[in-house]
C-alpha cells in the first residue's frame, strides 16, 4: 500500500498565517471561558492581537495539534495595576450618555485634558488596551465598576489582569493571511461576521460592526 503523505499536517503557525483556534481557559481549576471547534477564535499570527505568553506557544505548532500551556500574569493580561482605577467626576461622562456598571469606554488624554467615549471599532478597541506601565495614565479602555452620586469608578485593568491562566488549545485551521489581513493584522471582515456572530456566547471576543462596547474581546 502506498505511503501518502498528508501534506496539512506539515503546515505550521508562523508569523502572516491566519490562524484558528479552539480553546478552555482556566485559572486554576475555575473556567473563565470556553471556545469550541464550531466557532474557534481566528487571528492573524505575528501582530500582537493576542497575548504574547499563547502566541509563543502557538509559533511552530501544527494544524490539529492540542496542547496545554501555563502562562503566568506579565506574559498574559499583565500584572494587576492599581493605578488604573480612576475616579472621574460624571460631568467627563456627560456626552457619553447613559451609564451602567460594567460598561467600557475609550480614554484619551492629551496636555492635561482627558475625554471618554465608546470605542468605535472592533480594532480600534483590540489596539487601545491599557497595557503600557511606562505611562502613569496612558489612553486605553476602562471599565465602569462603581457609580456614585457625583463621581463614577472606572478600572483600566482587563478583567484578567494579574492572573495566572492556562490554555488548553486545539488549532482548527492555518491559512495564509490575505494581502489586507496582512496589511491590517486583522482577519477580513467576512472573517469577523461568520466567526463572532454569536458573541454573547463569549464575552471577551472580537466583534463585527456591530460592536458593542460592553463587550470585552479575550486577546
Amino acid at each position: 500500500m502506498p505511503f501518502l503523505l498528508n501534506l496539512s499536517c506539515m503546515v505550521v503557525i508562523q508569523n502572516k498565517m491566519k490562524v484558528s483556534i479552539a480553546y478552555t481557559l482556566r485559572e486554576g481549576k475555575r473556567i473563565l471561558e470556553e471556545v469550541p471547534t464550531s466557532q474557534p477564535f481566528v487571528y492573524i499570527h505575528g501582530y500582537n492581537n493576542i497575548i504574547p505568553g499563547l502566541e509563543d506557544a502557538l509559533t511552530g505548532r501544527r494544524l490539529g495539534e492540542k496542547f496545554t500551556v501555563n502562562i503566568p500574569a506579565n506574559l498574559g493580561y499583565g500584572e494587576y495595576r492599581k493605578d488604573l482605577i480612576l475616579t472621574v467626576p460624571k460631568e467627563e461622562l456627560r456626552d457619553v450618555g447613559e451609564l451602567w456598571i460594567g460598561m467600557e469606554l475609550e480614554m484619551f488624554q492629551d496636555n492635561d485634558i482627558r475625554e471618554f467615549q465608546l470605542p468605535d471599532t472592533a480594532e480600534e478597541f483590540v489596539n487601545d488596551l491599557n497595557l503600557d506601565e511606562d505611562e502613569e495614565q496612558s489612553d486605553g479602555i476602562y471599565t465602569i465598576k462603581e457609580i456614585l452620586e457625583d463621581t463614577v469608578i472606572v478600572d483600566g485593568n482587563h478583567p484578567f489582569a494579574g492572573k495566572d491562566l492556562t490554555f488548553n488549545v486545539e488549532v482548527v485551521d492555518i491559512v495564509d493571511a490575505s494581502f489586507t489581513e496582512q496589511e491590517s493584522g486583522f482577519p477580513d471582515e467576512d472573517e469577523f461576521n461568520d466567526g463572532y456572530d454569536n458573541y454573547d456566547n463569549y464575552d471577551n471576543r472580537m466583534g463585527d460592526d456591530n460592536f458593542d462596547s460592553n463587550e470585552r474581546r479575550w486577546r
